[in-house]
Parts: C-alpha cells; structure tokens; sequence
C-alpha cells in the first residue's frame, strides 16, 4: 500500500506541477524581475498555503468525501470560492499590468537584483499564499486526493506518505522554476522583465475573470 501511494503521489505532484497557473507566471515574473529570492518567498508561501489545505483535508476527511459527492454543495462551494477568489486575481493581475517597478525601467542589462527589505520579501511570501488561496484549483486538488485515499482505503501511514510524496514534488519543481527563473533573467535587460510583467499581470487577471465567471453565472 506504502509503494502504491507514492507511485500515486509521484504521478499526481508531477501533474500539479506542470499546470501553468497564476502562480507559475507571477513566480516567472517576480523571479526575472526582482531575482530569486523573491521568487523562492511566492514559493514558500504557496507551499504554507498548500500544508494548511493538506491539514483541513485531513481534519475534514468526511466533508470532503461529502462535497465531493453532493454536486449542488459542490456547485455553491466553486461559486463562492470563484467569486471571491476571482476578485483577488483580478486586482493582483491589475496591479502588474498598470503598475511598474523601478526594475523595469531602462534598457541597460541588470546582473545584480535590487536589495529588497524584509518587508518586501514577507509580502513576496503574502503573495503567493493570497494567489494560492484566491485559486480554488489547488484546494480541489488536495481535498480529491483525500477522496482517493478513502476511495483506496488506504492506511493512516499510507495516506501520509501520498501527500508527502506530493509536497515534495511540488517543492522540487518549484525550486527549479526559481532556478529557470533566475537563468532567464541573466540574458535580460531591464526593459524586458517589463513585458514579463505585463504578461503575468494579463495572464493572472485573465485566471480571475474566467473564475469570476464561473462564480456569478
């Protein structure tokens, strides 16, 4: 059972990293712009917000298995969360398409990224969490794998090692992402990590409009 949840979370982490949501092209965007740092901060905070979905699936086995099978609450569950989590996307996504840093100014090639204070970088770690969160695709992710793990009826043991093994996939790639990141940057010039911007901003308002969609409709 031990064998078949890791193959199982091998293949399902894999499948969550290769999903370009908002939070690969603002980690692209904040690694290119403002260097890896930044980037690895987006990262752990949507790594603290995946460990708090992992813990209320855990605590909340029943009503997952439960919303999972009743398609009326599931139905007003995605309306909320699109609704809500639609408008956050939205203003993130605004906020890089009609915002510029100091880092995108200029045409000179820039190897060094700028220093950033502590501040900056906890609300590099408040970003990631928020995008995490607003996105309602990853709490369906964790709460169906728990539905898999009851379906499978595996061991206590089993399902911890299904979701270990997930988490340590997407840290893995995640940090190649900011490694990806931070190759780009150094074949850049500042006036190009604005296009990266303004293409993370359309991408990331573009998530939230089809979420705010889906929850008002």
């Amino acid at each position: 059972m031990i064998a078949e949840a890791i193959l199982v979370g091998l293949a399902s982490g894999l499948t969550l990293s290769v999903f370009l949501g908002p939070i690969f092209f603002t980690m692209l965007q904040l690694g290119v712009e403002h260097g890896y740092k930044a980037a690895l901060m987006l990262a752990m905070g949507q790594w603290t917000s995946d460990f708090i979905y992992i813990g209320l699936a855990f605590w909340g086995a029943v009503w997952v298995e439960q919303l999972l099978n009743d398609a009326a609450q599931q139905a007003t569950f995605i309306a909320y969360m699109g609704t809500i989590g639609g408008i956050l996307l939205l203003i993130l996504g605004g906020a890089l398409l009609f915002t510029q840093s100091v880092s995108t100014k200029g045409s000179e090639r820039i190897n060094v990224p700028p220093k950033r204070s502590a501040v900056a970088y906890l609300a590099y770690f408040g970003q990631g969490f928020l995008i995490n969160v607003a996105n309602p695709t990853p709490l369906f992710f964790w709460t169906g794998l728990m539905a898999l793990a009851i379906k499978q009826k595996y061991s206590g043991a089993a399902t911890v090692v299904l979701y270990g093994t997930v988490m340590f996939i997407v840290i893995l790639t995640d940090s190649l992402k900011v490694l990806l990141a931070r190759s780009i940057r150094r074949r850049l010039r500042a006036r190009h990590f604005l296009y990266i911007r303004r293409l993370a901003g359309a991408i990331v308002a573009g998530f939230g409009l089809v979420l705010l969609l889906n929850g008002i409709m």
